[in-house]
């Protein structure tokens, strides 16, 4: 009853919670750098990278490059069948090979209370804090103070880049999750809030913007993956983001074909697509190999850019290894 008033308490806390989290294509197969209710729950622990490198048809200006570790621990049989889990990310944001450059590290904890005697269903809380340091190689920069980050970083001078050279934030999410022998469904939300109670500290006005606004994020997710014939699955996954730059949906689905599996061994090659509005359409290729997952995708965008001519070029790759003693019975999902 306690771990439900806690779970009820922060719910509410929530909705005023604010901050950023990574600019990704595989966010679905990568809950734990987005929601931190999802933290050492899954059907094993986990480890993760991350890599992404954006527009190189126009340069090297974006690159992203990110590693997290998840585990669950503290099982308390003797009363409510509780799990805690604990993770560890960290994210690394470059522009122009490093010019500026962002880091995020951040730690996240979680609880769930079980809905049923199956121990299938849950709802989750999870609580977590983000350091985010910058450093800018100015000696790199050409146009100096007028140098602008663009729409996938905070847009800032280098004036404000160096009062704020770091801060922390306040990370709070939720999530209810129901795995089953031939389905997986979660629906959660996460906000963020960065600790930081004025404005800048500049001279330069055109760069005077509402803290609040400026560092905010609100995300909303939904995963759903189900089995059909011939032990094929159909997932679906749908997600929202207010961020400072701009708010999206990225939405998609993909159909996991089976090979190779056995009682004690899942694999699966999913194909699929997704599409981010006004932004761009992503093909996404999967492998789930037991206790390992690799996913490519490549972002074709339908914006101003390929109508000007210029062909930006995006690819992102991930891995994921699972590791430990399996945590339930349920269905193997991408998701997981």
């Amino acid at each position: 009853m306690k771990a439900l008033n806690f779970i009820l308490f922060f719910s509410v806390f929530a909705i005023s919670v604010r901050a950023q989290t990574p600019y990704i294509s595989q966010n679905f197969t990568a809950g734990h750098f987005f929601n931190p209710a999802t933290v050492g729950l899954g059907s094993f622990n986990k480890a993760q990278v991350i890599f992404r490198t954006q527009f190189s048809g126009v340069g090297q200006p974006y690159k992203t490059t990110g590693i997290g570790v998840d585990f669950g621990f503290l099982k308390n049989e003797n009363t409510e069948p509780n799990k805690l889990g604990f993770g560890l990310q960290a994210i690394s944001d470059q522009v122009l090979n490093g010019v500026l450059q962002t880091n995020h590290i951040t730690a996240s904890i979680a609880d769930r209370v079980f809905l049923n005697d199956e121990r299938s269903q849950y709802l989750a809380i999870g609580l977590g804090t983000t350091i985010i340091s910058r450093t800018v190689d100015a000696q790199s920069l050409v146009f100096g103070d007028q140098y602008y980050s663009g729409r996938l970083l905070n847009p800032s001078s280098l004036e404000v880049i160096n009062n704020f050279r770091t801060k922390s934030t306040l990370n709070v999410g939720l999530m209810y999750s129901h795995n089953s022998y031939t389905s997986f469904f979660q629906l959660g939300a996460s906000s963020y809030f960065i600790n930081r109670s004025s404005g800048y500290n500049t001279t330069n006005d055109s760069v005077r913007v509402s803290p609040m606004n400026e560092f905010s994020q609100v995300l909303g997710q939904l995963n759903y993956e189900q089995v059909f014939s011939g032990n094929k699955t159909l997932m679906i996954h749908a997600n929202y983001q207010s961020r400072y730059e701009n708010e999206f949906i990225y939405a998609g689905a993909a159909i996991g074909i089976p090979f190779n599996e056995t009682y004690e061994s899942t694999n699966r090659m999913y194909l699929g697509c997704f599409y981010r509005t006004k932004d761009a359409v992503v093909p996404y290729i999967g492998l789930l190999l037991n206790k390992y997952k690799l996913g490519i995708t490549y972002d074709i965008y339908n914006n101003d850019m390929t109508s000007a001519n210029l062909r930006p070029q995006t690819f992102e790759f991930t891995l994921s290894t699972y590791f430990g003693k399996r945590r339930n019975e349920g269905m193997r999902s991408l998701f997981d």
